[in-house]
């Protein structure tokens, strides 16, 4: 008689050793075959299975597939009679696999067996026996009924905690860390549904199996513990997020059984509940800061108002702050946008310079509004005193807050584990020496605001390498995951770990998230990017940023493009007809962003620039715009363009241009420091041109 173990490790190391050596401490009468699959692990765990578990037969694979199919490759590689999928978080007793085996052999009619399962405490873990999410059941846990009537057979389905935990049941589900089939059951049902990535996969197995004819059953008469979670802590992706997708990927595929489009409605929202925490979240610091300097102006032109007119009888200052509170909204309002110009409520949201320009920038602003709209005049006192107050009490909190993070009352996450409200999660790019040392000096400064989570690289070394302060959290292709399960803001990268050509591509890939890549110096290293250096104690920073992908940019360039194709359109109203037909017009398809394709129109004859004349039309639709990348039809191969074609851009202008990689650096430069001056001063020089 033969036993196969399948076990799929993905960084758990000294887990899986743990599991390994427990396995290799069993009483089994036959064979034990033990195989470990490992999902592209980045924490030695192959290595480690190699060295000191040589008779393990290992398969390892180059990205992380998922349980279902890492399950399936384990299943397809054993040959035992019985087939236990076991978690790598968890230590069986020694006569665990013996004692499965004997009732599966004993039983036929059981197509799934599963031990009592304990938590590390020793408390009895409750999913080791369970039901199928189905409305009911999954509406009594959400409410709190089956913890308050544990042994309420109506309301404690989910976990069945009715059900003496001491006899053997037969059940709809035991815990997925633990359970043990025939090979013949295994045969009839097929594999494991890889649709499943991670979770949903073993209660799809265990209805299949009941649709089969078989059973299955929880049996306590041997037992294991099962670390819980510790399995997936290292994913680079939101669990609970794939908990719920897994559950609406099981709802959609059992309709009868989950309650079909009412309860699939459900999980969607609760998916898209999930998206909107994560969101506010990310956004808290910008939300705090908006309502903080919102209750600062307000404040502020209150007490001004209240002391100019308390001299007055009390039902006048009263009917002030009554008649003038619109007026109030309408400065608050110019008052934050100017701020937000400033990126005050964004990347730069502790920047009390930045605080102080826009405040007296937006009296500016309220003061000539005033002038010349008496409507929304304002006592001139009233109007000076308040803007001084803001002046100092806007750029005065972030300021308050940079002393605390100072004296480490606020941001210091390593020490106290609660990061400031205002800081920003950062993670370190490269796991070498120079990485760690730049961790270790930014830790000492919490003052900086930067919440540093840890560290991202492709090669992380050999074993034990990478044991320090920060934890390493994944290669850099996970960076999209990694960035919407931390909620990063800014990445920093060591000079000497990337190439220029490296360091580009990762931008590129990442331009939608919006991060802020900050570059360290190698001694007197020049690196692509805008000059913008700052200085994190004895750690330099360049600033390197795709300035075209910032909302105020996007806004800018769009309203330029509609406000003035629309200008010259209408002028152009009344000759446009006769242009169109006594010099033809024809159709053309252009790349676009992404592999994505653009239908233009363009005269059949005349001058190059003339020829663009239709072009007018697709900049007012948003197809294309007056300054962006090369107009290159689909019969050539797609240039992979960064942002929207134009009638002229950069790369146009430069006769060199024409090799790819000349032309990708133009377009990289461009990407870098858009501004509309700058898209003004490329459509002058291409019109002289002309």
């Amino acid at each position: 008689m033969m036993i196969s173990v399948i076990v799929v490790s993905y960084n758990v190391r000294e887990f899986v050793k743990q599991c390994l050596q427990s396995l290799n401490r069993a009483h089994f009468t036959g064979q034990v075959e033990i195989v470990v699959v490992d999902n592209d692990s980045y924490d030695g765990t192959a290595e480690m299975v190699r060295r000191q578990f040589p008779e393990v037969h290992l398969v390892v694979n180059q990205s992380n597939r998922g349980f279902a199919a890492a399950a399936n490759q384990g299943m397809a590689a054993s040959n035992g009679e019985f087939v236990l999928l076991l978690n790598p978080d968890t230590i069986v007793e020694e006569q665990t696999l013996q004692v499965l085996a004997d009732y599966l052999r004993a039983h036929p009619e059981a197509g799934c067996v599963g031990p009592k399962i304990l938590n590390s405490d020793g408390s009895l873990q409750a999913a080791c026996k369970r039901s199928f999410p189905k409305p009911w059941v999954a509406l009594t846990r959400l409410l709190g009924l089956a913890a308050l009537f544990p042994k309420s057979r109506l309301f404690a389905r989910y976990n069945l905690t009715y059900l003496d935990p001491d006899q053997t049941h037969i059940v709809e589900a035991v815990s997925g860390s633990c359970m043990c089939l025939p090979r013949r059951v295994l045969e009839e049902i097929g594999p494991m549904d890889e649709a499943f990535f991670l979770f949903g996969e073993d209660l799809d197995y265990y209805y299949r199996i009941g649709q089969a004819g078989y059973q299955v059953v929880y049996h306590p008469a041997t037992q294991i513990v099962h670390y819980k979670g510790e399995s997936i802590k290292t994913a680079p992706f939101d669990n609970l997020r794939a908990f719920y997708e897994a559950m609406e990927i099981f709802s959609a595929k059992y309709d009868s059984l989950s309650g079909g489009l009412i309860t699939r409605s459900i999980i969607r929202l609760g998916i898209r509940l999930r998206s909107w925490m994560a969101y506010t979240r990310s956004y808290l610091a910008t939300f705090s800061s908006l309502l903080i300097d919102t209750g600062v102006i307000g404040a502020a032109f209150f007490l001004m108002v209240l002391v100019r007119f308390l001299p007055d009888p009390l039902n006048r200052t009263r009917d002030m702050l009554i008649n003038y509170a619109p007026v109030v909204a309408v400065y608050v309002v110019l008052w934050l946008a100017i701020g937000g110009l400033f990126q005050i409520y964004g990347r730069y949201v502790l920047s009390y310079s930045r605080a102080l320009i826009a405040s007296f920038i937006g009296f500016l602003v309220i003061a000539t509004l005033t002038y010349l709209y008496q409507d929304v005049a304002y006592s001139r006192i009233v109007l000076v005193l308040a803007s001084a107050l803001v002046a100092v009490m806007l750029p005065g909190w972030r300021l308050v807050v940079h002393v605390l993070q100072a004296g480490h009352k606020v941001g210091d996450s390593y020490r106290a584990r609660r990061p400031s409200l205002f800081s920003r999660r950062a993670i370190i790019m490269g796991s070498g020496p120079e990485s760690r040392r730049i961790g270790r000096l930014l830790l000492r400064r919490p003052d900086k605001g930067l919440d540093l989570i840890g560290y991202v690289d492709d090669h992380p070394g050999p074993e034990g390498s990478l044991r320090d302060i920060l934890p390493f959290l994944g290669r850099t292709q996970e960076l999209r995951e990694l960035v919407r399960k931390f909620r990063l803001q800014e990445v920093i990268v060591p000079a000497e770990r990337f190439t220029t050509g490296q360091l580009m591509a990762l931008l590129e890939r990442t331009r939608d998230l919006h991060l802020l890549f900050r570059m360290v110096p190698h001694q007197d290293e020049v690196m692509l990017g805008k000059a913008n250096v700052e200085q994190f104690g004895d750690v330099p920073f360049v600033n390197l940023e795709a300035t075209l992908y910032r909302r105020f940019h996007l806004l800018s360039k769009r309203l330029f493009d509609l406000l003035a194709s629309g200008l010259l359109l209408l002028t152009l109203l009344l000759p446009l007809p006769f242009i169109f037909l006594v010099y033809g017009l024809e159709r053309q398809t252009v790349w676009s962003v992404e592999g994505q394709q653009r239908r233009i129109w363009l005269l059949r004859r005349g001058r190059e620039g003339l020829r663009r004349l239709p072009l007018l039309g697709s900049i007012f639709k948003g197809d294309l715009s007056f300054v962006g990348g090369e107009l290159v039809p689909i019969t050539e191969p797609d240039p992979q363009l960064l942002f929207k074609p134009g009638i002229t851009g950069l790369t146009q202008l430069r006769r060199n241009a024409s090799e790819p990689e000349v032309a990708r650096s133009y377009q990289h430069y461009y990407l870098q420091h858009q501004s509309l001056t700058f898209d003004v001063e490329i459509l002058l020089k291409a019109l002289f041109r002309i």
